[in-house]
């Protein structure tokens, strides 16, 4: 009988544990929510940027799409500037705090919210303009190009107008010597043991970092200009760098610049006014000794929502 009794007791006192920690994760993924979204809200630049966009595109009786809509501020600015219904489509959790503050902001009535992907959705009625703020450090790596290609052939009038309209991808060659370092350590035995491939992770991969304009070594030039009012979901482009001195070259960053409405740009570009926003990075297997004047050509190729990256980097 006690056999039994224990047998019969594990799994009672396993699921209390496993409760436990189904609400510690559940509350850390929380607070990781309310981190991102806070960070993005606080974010002067990137919400006045989005305000006078929006002042600027919506007219009064207009029909808004609104991708994203994360805490759904977008969407409440939309319907202040005269949009007669806002539908604002969002797949997170954070979509129950966006109608909560439409409620508090007395708009609930023209905001309708829709869970899920906007590819996978229907709408009663095609829009005349469209919000999205899913520009990732990158430009295009939260899958901008295809929310914005799908909803022009459906959820969108043929002559809506875009918030923002055009992305541009930005490039320039980078002197990180301490990040290089780090990466070296790897290359070589620590403590004895092979941490090579952990290094590999790294090389020829996109990373996310603060950069500061003293690493950047060559004037910036566009890698991609996309033309959302057009562009399809996967992109490509290219440029050639030039050193601005004699450098040892580690990297190439890139940021974006944005045509969130006519004379209206907004960048990440170093230094960053648009904190919630990082730049990319992309460490190079070997660095590139220069000296001033030397030519590296780099080509992008982007694709698969964004999530897929090709690079290529070489002298001329």
């Amino acid at each position: 009988m006690s056999a039994n009794n224990t047998a019969a007791g594990r799994p009672h006192e396993h699921g209390r544990v496993d409760l436990r920690l189904a609400k510690i994760t559940e509350d850390a993924i929380q607070v990781a929510l309310y981190d991102y979204h806070r960070s993005m809200v606080v974010d002067t630049v990137r919400v006045e940027s989005f305000l006078r966009a929006i002042y600027n595109t919506v007219k009064p009786g207009d029909v808004v799409v609104d991708i994203g809509t994360g805490t759904g501020l977008l969407a409440v600015i939309a319907v202040a500037a005269g949009a007669r219904k806002v539908y604002a489509i969002e797949e997170e959790s954070i979509v129950n705090v966006a109608r909560a503050i439409a409620l508090a902001n007395g708009v609930e009535e023209r905001v309708e919210f829709i869970v899920g992907k906007s590819t996978e959705i229907e709408l009663p009625e095609t829009g005349d303009v469209l919000i999205t703020e899913t520009i990732g450090n990158a430009a295009f790596d939260e899958g901008i190009l295809t929310w914005v290609a799908d909803a022009r052939s459906r959820l969108l009038k043929p002559d809506a107008r875009l918030i923002p309209g055009r992305l541009t991808l930005m490039g320039s060659l980078l002197e990180l010597p301490r990040d290089h370092a780090e990466l070296e350590r790897l290359a070589s035995a620590l403590y004895t043991f092979d941490l090579s491939p952990l290094r590999d992770l790294a090389v020829n991969k996109m990373a996310w970092d603060d950069l500061s304009p003293v690493s950047i070594v060559s004037e910036p030039r566009i890698l991609i200009d996309a033309d959302l009012h057009e562009a399809p979901v996967s992109v490509s482009g290219s440029c050639v760098l030039v050193a601005r001195r004699d450098t040892t070259t580690h990297a190439v960053g890139v940021w974006f610049e944005a045509l969130v409405a006519d004379g209206l740009t907004l960048t990440n570009a170093p230094p960053n006014p648009a904190p919630s926003w990082q730049q990319g990075v992309i460490m190079l297997e070997k660095p590139l000794e220069l000296i001033a004047g030397d030519e590296v050509r780099v080509v992008v190729d982007v694709s698969d929502d964004g999530a897929t990256w090709k690079y290529l980097v070489e002298r001329v």
